[in-house]
């Protein structure tokens, strides 16, 4: 369940300011959208347009409420969400990412109608249009943030985040502005894999091997403390991101992120390890998601149907997990309650919960 409303969540809030027109008038929010309802005339209405939440209902409560208020209103709240969703596209897919979760209810969250509005905005994924809205969004975020010409730098595992993040960007920018990082740690079993993608795409690369680094690394940190699994899975990951930034900032790059929605709602990535980077083309895409997009891109099938592994137990990750990312996805895209199984829904909602510190800004103390 989502009890807090701030950071990535402060737009489910009817006081965050997001522009919503209603009945001819735009208003600066949907909360004062809906006190202006309150009032008959436009020629009052039009005082809450430029209003903030509290002002606005600082004025509502000054002025007579419309007589017919208590039928008007039935049903007006969630036809402003809907006005509210339907005007930010980015916001509605925000609301969809929530997925399965339950909202809890505020003065300034009406769960109930956000709900209501978050299944309706869930349609049937067409791979063939999101690949192209994605090869569209690459191009649009460099031309609009970039140089001409700035590569991206992408390190490149061999599976099918990277794999597909490398072929979007071959699409959205051309080859050569596509600089793949190879990054073995010391002996690596499914290198081929890695280099297969290179090849495929056509690609400039290099192979840092970092597996020294992370040995020197790890041997000064063990003079003063013992290593345990979470230093040792996690480090590698953060020694890996610090190579792509020293790779971007020798040829003017930009960082690639290449996780999915399905691993960062578990937390399966490693915070400023995996999961940082400068824009994320895949982070609002469930695995299925990614695998569909990698076949339409024409990808080897064992690059993008590849078994997802840490390389550190031998198991995999739906192993390790105890349920599939198929299953997962259903339950995030909302296909699936998991009724039959409270147990393993709970267990779900307990990792995204716990993990949700990896997707959020870090909190800050504001003066």
């Amino acid at each position: 369940m989502i009890q807090t409303y701030t950071g990535m969540y402060a737009f489910l809030r009817n006081s965050y300011d997001a522009a919503v027109t209603y009945n001819g008038l735009t208003y600066r929010s949907a909360a004062a959208c809906y006190e202006a309802q309150k009032v008959f005339d436009t020629e009052r209405r039009l005082l809450f347009c430029p209003m903030d939440a509290a002002d606005a209902k600082k004025l509502s409560a000054a002025l007579p409420l419309r007589p017919d208020w208590d039928a008007a209103s039935e049903g007006m709240m969630e036809d402003i969400l809907r006005a509210k969703f339907d005007q930010h596209p980015d916001l509605a897919r925000q609301l969809v990412y929530t997925g399965n979760e339950s909202l809890a209810e505020e003065d300034d969250v009406p769960a109930t109608e956000l709900m209501a509005v978050r299944a309706s905005l869930r349609k049937p994924f067409n791979a063939e249009q999101v690949k192209n809205d994605l090869i569209a969004w690459i191009s649009t975020y460099f031309k609009e943030s970039a140089a001409p010409g700035t590569p991206v730098v992408i390190g490149i595992s061999g599976g099918k985040d990277s794999s597909v993040t490398a072929a979007l960007c071959v699409e959205a920018l051309g080859r050569d502005r596509v600089f793949g990082v190879l990054m073995p740690q010391g002996e690596q079993s499914d290198i081929d894999c890695s280099k297969l993608l290179v090849k495929h795409l056509g690609i400039d690369h290099a192979i840092i091997n970092i597996g020294e680094t992370a040995s020197t690394f790890f041997a000064n940190v063990r003079e003063h403390m013992e290593i345990n699994d979470v230093a040792r899975i996690n480090s590698p990951a953060r020694i890996r991101m610090a190579t792509l930034y020293a790779v971007a900032a020798c040829k003017g790059g930009r960082v690639a992120n290449t996780c999915n929605l399905s691993e960062d709602w578990i937390g399966y990535s490693t915070k400023y390890g995996d999961s940082a980077g400068d824009f994320s083309p895949l982070a609002c895409l469930t695995v299925t998601e990614v695998r569909q997009i990698g076949d339409l891109l024409g990808l080897p099938y064992q690059l993008v149907h590849k078994i997802p592994t840490d390389g550190l137990c031998g198991q995999t990750d739906e192993e390790k997990l105890g349920f599939t990312y198929e299953l997962l996805d259903k339950y995030i895209r909302g296909e699936t309650d998991l009724s039959d199984d409270p147990a393993l829904r709970a267990r779900i909602d307990r990792m995204h919960a716990l993990n949700l510190h990896k997707l959020q800004l870090m909190p800050r103390f504001e003066f």
